[in-house]
């Protein structure tokens, strides 16, 4: 079994103090079972997905326009990438305060809670990431209206645009459970667990890659940046 007491504010993926990327543990935490949890709760959604967006691009490459499909399933990757920025600074991070109008009461029923718990207890494995449940009726809504279009183009944007939402569940777990080598790991496990800590909770919304923050003014400030990332490895 694999638990830590506390997180450490100087282990290897992290800088020295006072850079503590992570509230420290309160109780013992097994990161395995966590992880395992975790697991559970994302393979069907990854799966569903997967397998509609993988079998669309299919599709769309046997068809007449096979470098049009391709070009507009890269289109809905550069899309997610913004999407994923938009929707974690504004909704997740948003106060969707109570009240008594239809409309705000909704807002905070349906968005309220999903990201409070997550940075509370950064390896609960039930707050890692998204369900079928949770995300089933917004791909339903999208993915019928872009079958309004001919399938070579919005159909394809979607299937990119649905893939690369799994790649950023999928990335965003490795950052919490999974200590994978590489520049790109090192980078991204930094730049969120930033995001983790309390100077860092206004900034670093990127969840796969930092393009957004850079181009939206929320990047992690160049003093804090060079001592982030100063102990990568290179190669």
């Amino acid at each position: 079994m694999s638990t830590i007491a506390a997180v450490p504010v100087s282990s290897p993926l992290q800088p020295p103090s006072p850079f503590a990327f992570i509230e420290r543990a309160q109780v013992s935490i097994d990161v395995a079972a966590e992880a395992r949890i975790a697991r559970r709760r994302l393979m069907p959604v990854s799966i569903v997905y997967s397998v509609f967006a993988l079998s669309m691009l299919g599709f769309g490459l046997a068809g007449p326009h096979p470098f049009l499909a391709l070009a507009w399933f890269a289109a809905g990757i550069a899309v997610w990438t913004l999407v994923e920025y938009l929707v974690h600074r504004y909704v997740l991070h948003g106060v969707f305060a109570d009240g008594p109008g239809f409309f705000q009461h909704l807002g905070h029923k349906l968005f309220g809670h999903l990201h409070v718990v997550h940075h509370r207890r950064p390896w609960d494995g039930a707050h890692i990431n998204g369900t079928l449940k949770d995300t089933i009726v917004y791909v339903a809504i999208l993915t019928g209206l872009s079958f309004l279009a001919p399938l070579h183009t919005a159909p394809m944007l979607m299937a990119g645009f649905l893939q690369s939402y799994i790649v950023e569940e999928w990335v965003h777990q490795s950052v919490h459970f999974y200590p994978f080598k590489g520049r790109y790991w090192e980078y991204i496990r930094r730049h969120h667990r930033y995001h983790h800590s309390p100077k860092g909770a206004e900034m670093a919304y990127g969840l796969s890659n930092g393009v957004w923050d850079v181009v939206c003014n929320t990047r992690i400030p160049e003093p804090v940046r060079s001592q982030l990332y100063k102990s990568m490895k290179r190669g």
